[in-house]
């Protein structure tokens, strides 16, 4: 009888438990910390408080959960600015838990320029750009103003932090004045940009070799590794965009083109 009354207790304690479960939920967010503590609305329910539990990166949020304004402190669970979080909150199913400063966790650019130049050895350059007071590890763009266009040089993922740091750009040997911009991109889509003008050696030296188009090689040959840019003539999109000595043209359709280097261009007639 004593066992049989165990059996009955233990699958009394399951059905609650089960029970219990059909009616909890989960509320995950993903955010970036950012040195601010989270605040949540804990709406209050006939059998208490809707959160029942909170986690972040897998790890239990020492919080208190009876209160209906939770506070979440991510220093004390060893997050550092900039590093990236994911919190799943257990709660009730019949109320949803309220994030009240979701903003203060979103990608947020708000780095400075410190400076910019360029080196060359032989055909190769790179472009140097130091910077400071980066709230989030975020990608940097980097863009070159050419033939009247913005064309992405590259891009450079950015480590986050205040302290100062150099990244650096592999990019064609510049000549003369060129006019340049470094941004980073918002999560709500607003963009945090520097200009800065680079002045470099002339580099006339750099020509325009041939253009070939055989049956079994088609490219644009220079005299020397190059920045360029091909564009259709009939509708002026870009097709083809680079750094290179031999460009391979073997994949542009038949048509009409403007191949544009340094601050010279060329018209040619792309052959089958």
């Amino acid at each position: 009888m004593r066992l049989i009354g165990i059996k009955k207790i233990l699958a009394i304690v399951i059905a609650c438990l089960s029970f219990s479960s059909l009616f909890s939920a989960e509320l995950e967010f993903s955010g970036i910390f950012l040195e601010q503590n989270m605040y949540i609305k804990n709406p209050t329910m006939k059998s208490g408080f809707c959160i029942k539990g909170i986690s972040v990166n897998g790890m239990s949020a020492n919080t208190n959960i009876n209160t209906g304004l939770v506070v979440v402190r991510f220093s004390e669970l060893g997050l550092k600015s900039g590093d990236k979080f994911t919190m799943v909150i257990n709660h009730d199913e019949a109320e949803l838990p309220i994030i009240l400063n979701k903003n203060a966790f979103a990608s947020k650019s708000t780095f400075t320029l410190v400076s910019a130049n360029m080196e060359t050895k032989g055909n190769d350059s790179k472009l140097y750009l130091t910077i400071k007071d980066e709230s989030s590890p975020m990608p940097f763009y980097i863009d070159h103003f050419l033939s009247n266009k913005w064309v992405r040089l590259g891009a450079i993922i950015g480590k986050g932090g205040m302290e100062e740091k150099t990244y650096e750009l592999p990019i064609s040997n510049l000549s003369g004045e060129n006019q340049l911009k470094i941004y980073q991109i918002n999560d709500d889509e607003t963009i945090r940009s520097f200009d800065f003008t680079l002045e470099t050696t002339s580099n006339d030296g750099i020509e325009l070799e041939k253009i070939v188009q055989k049956k079994s090689v088609k490219e644009i040959r220079f005299t020397g590794s190059t920045e360029y840019m091909i564009v259709d003539k009939e509708y002026g999109n870009i097709k083809q965009r680079g750094i290179n000595k031999d460009v391979d043209i073997s994949k542009l359709p038949k048509a009409k083109y403007f191949v544009s280097y340094d601050d010279k261009f060329k018209k040619f007639k792309k052959k089958k």
